[in-house]
């Protein structure tokens, strides 16, 4: 790695890809090198940071910041703020922003049905939750979620150790 001031990465893992990741990722190398800022600011792509459901995702270090669902319309607001401008507060990941707690709603009340819930009802909950139809399977796919039999052989949706660590439920 350069010895530079930031270190921008990309999350280019497959949903994020599907989201525009390679767009973000393409303007935001040409826009540093285009302000010569590239012997300052590397970026680079990476896997998945586990927040592709809303991505595409920025890490931005040494600032510890996370962006998420970043367009090329929020790249002039990013490279100011790699610059030393303000942090661009409506694209922060932080545990407390209002849809990581819907999030963690969801989980709080999927976890407190004993044995999980079936296919169905699962997604009912997320709606209820204020989430969008694709969330569960979204959740299943990315491993936060798991849909196993039970003891009766009936399939019930749970949430997995990457859920509860992510939301901090235990």
């Amino acid at each position: 790695m350069y010895w530079t001031k930031k270190h921008v990465l990309v999350c280019t893992s497959n949903h994020c890809n599907q989201k525009g990741a390679m767009d973000v990722i393409g303007r935001l190398r040409l826009d540093i090198v285009r302000k010569k800022l590239d012997a300052e600011i590397l970026v680079n792509n990476c896997g998945t940071i586990d927040l592709c459901d809303i991505g595409p995702n920025l890490v931005i270090y040494p600032d510890n910041i996370i962006y998420r669902g970043v367009t090329v319309k929020d790249l002039p607001e990013i490279v100011e703020h790699l610059k030393g401008g303000p942090v661009v507060e409506r694209l922060v990941v932080s545990a407390t922003a209002p849809e990581e707690q819907v999030r963690r709603g969801f989980y709080e009340r999927l976890i407190a049905i004993d044995g999980g819930l079936e296919p169905g009802p699962t997604d009912e909950l997320a709606v209820e939750s204020g989430l969008d139809d694709a969330f569960v399977a979204e959740q299943l796919r990315r491993g936060f979620m798991a849909r196993k039999p039970d003891a009766d052989g009936v399939e019930r949706c749970t949430a997995t150790k990457k859920a509860l660590d992510r939301y901090r439920l235990r």
